[in-house]
């Protein structure tokens, strides 16, 4: 059989690329408004302290360390051309991390455009009294920073949302800016958002002790991507919906400060940040997972060795989640290098090292290489049925999926032959009516005619 290792592929080498955001080419925006002259729009108190906590955490020599002048703070602002101004002095002049913060009332137009809401805006008159969001856009995509992050807390009246449906959707749907990462909460009404009472609204409380506290579960730094699994992670726990976030490149490898409660991984931490991280991707969010599982598998390697079990656990984890999200060729040539170290440690007969080999030609097969398919899985039936015994539900499964991928990859006339003779084991161990016969018999006689006569 083929040798199988543990390489280190391209996605174990992104925990390089982590840093820290440089301050002194950097530029933050705050933005936030805590009072509203519309009656319509309730009073968000708590905005104030989301403003002063975060530049008090981006300022931080531990963290980002922002000059004070490179750090903008923008309260309770009442015209939109002031904040634009800003937007657009700070996006001029920075060449690492162009980074905008807003909290506050957003509001969907007639057209379902977004808006921000600033003190001195009229809901009747959203375009003439409101930040548009489409020129946030602009300004950020422009920006020649290497780095634009948006951190959006928006809040939405009751009213505004019954009367625009299904806000969520309208509102994530705008989000995406080229080459900027965004994270923000999601929609909901101010109860939900802003407890009374609470030093910060809800999504920003969550993000600001993130970053301020830090995590044991992390690494020495604390990125967007780590801000955005922990938030998620955090407010789906109280009931409440999860953030979004849109991102590109390795932006969410950026990181935004320094993991205060770093104490290095050991094999306790591990079991509980799998169970988290694949938490994400049975909770749908299989980007999160993937992060999450690759930063996990780094540090197990790093720290407890590419042989420990946890890291092999580690890895197979992560290699379900790269086919579950599409990645059929990443998620095969994870499972081949596992399959190579089970091998090498167990043998290549070993129940772990056979599952490994069975999912890494699978997702061969699935990823569009038929032929490597068919070659793996004939090379496993064989060790399977020398293993578990040739009548071995597991086994007889190896050879059907040989079957299948010979017929798959251009060889009708033996995938014919093979499934005539599984279709006879199957009707000797399990009976002529058995489920497994009769699908046998019916793929022995499709790939007969897929052959065409003899």
């Amino acid at each position: 059989m083929r040798r199988y290792h543990l390489g280190s592929g391209a996605a174990q080498q992104e925990g390089d690329q982590v840093r820290l955001a440089g301050g002194s080419n950097s530029h933050a925006v705050l933005i936030g408004c805590g009072s509203y002259d519309d009656v319509e729009l309730p009073h968000l108190p708590a905005v104030r302290n989301n403003l002063d906590d975060l530049r008090t955490l981006l300022t931080s020599p531990h963290n980002v360390a922002l000059p004070e002048e490179r750090c903008t703070l923008l309260r309770d602002v009442r015209e939109p051309q002031k904040v634009g101004a800003a937007l657009s002095r700070a996006a001029s002049g920075v060449e690492d991390m162009f980074l905008v913060y807003f909290a506050g009332h957003g509001a969907l137009d007639e057209h379902g455009l977004l808006h921000l809401l600033l003190t001195g805006s009229d809901t009747r008159l959203l375009g003439w009294t409101s930040l548009r969001f489409d020129l946030i856009r602009q300004t950020m995509a422009s920006a020649p920073a290497r780095n634009r992050v948006l951190l959006l807390d928006c809040c939405f009246s009751g009213r505004a949302i019954e009367a625009m449906g299904d806000t969520a959707s309208l509102y994530f749907g705008q989000l995406e800016i080229a080459g900027t990462f965004v994270l923000a909460s999601a929609p909901a009404n101010t109860p939900a958002r802003a407890p009374l009472g609470d030093r910060h609204t809800l999504f920003t409380g969550e993000l600001i002790k993130f970053l301020r506290d830090g995590s044991a579960a992390e690494p020495e730094l604390l990125t967007l991507g780590a801000a955005y699994r922990h938030t998620a992670r955090v407010l789906a726990a109280k009931g409440e919906p999860r953030p979004q976030r849109c991102g590109t490149g390795t932006s969410d490898q950026l990181a935004l400060a320094a993991n205060t409660a770093f104490r290095g991984l050991t094999a306790e931490d591990v079991p509980e940040r799998l169970s988290s991280a694949v938490g994400l991707g049975e909770a749908g969010d299989l980007a999160g997972a993937l992060e999450a599982l690759d930063v996990l598998a780094q540090q197990c390697g790093r720290v407890l060795g590419a042989r420990h079990e946890l890291t092999l656990l580690t890895h197979r984890a992560l290699a379900h989640a790269e086919g579950e999200s599409g990645r059929a060729a990443a998620a095969a040539a994870r499972y081949g290098r596992l399959a190579e170290q089970l091998a090498a440690q167990h043998g290549p007969r070993h129940p772990d090292t056979l599952q490994a080999r069975h999912e890494h030609a699978r997702w061969a097969g699935i990823g569009g290489d038929a032929e490597a398919a068919a070659d793996l899985f004939a090379e496993l039936a064989v060790d399977a049925a020398g293993a578990l015994g040739p009548e071995d539900v597991r086994a007889l499964s190896c050879r059907w999926q040989h079957a299948h991928w010979l017929g798959v990859s251009g060889h009708p006339e033996r995938a014919a032959a093979a499934f005539a003779e599984l279709a006879e084991n199957y009707r000797s161990s399990l009976g002529e009516r058995h489920g497994d016969t009769r699908a046998a018999r019916r793929n022995h006689a499709y790939w007969r005619d897929a052959a065409g006569p003899a």
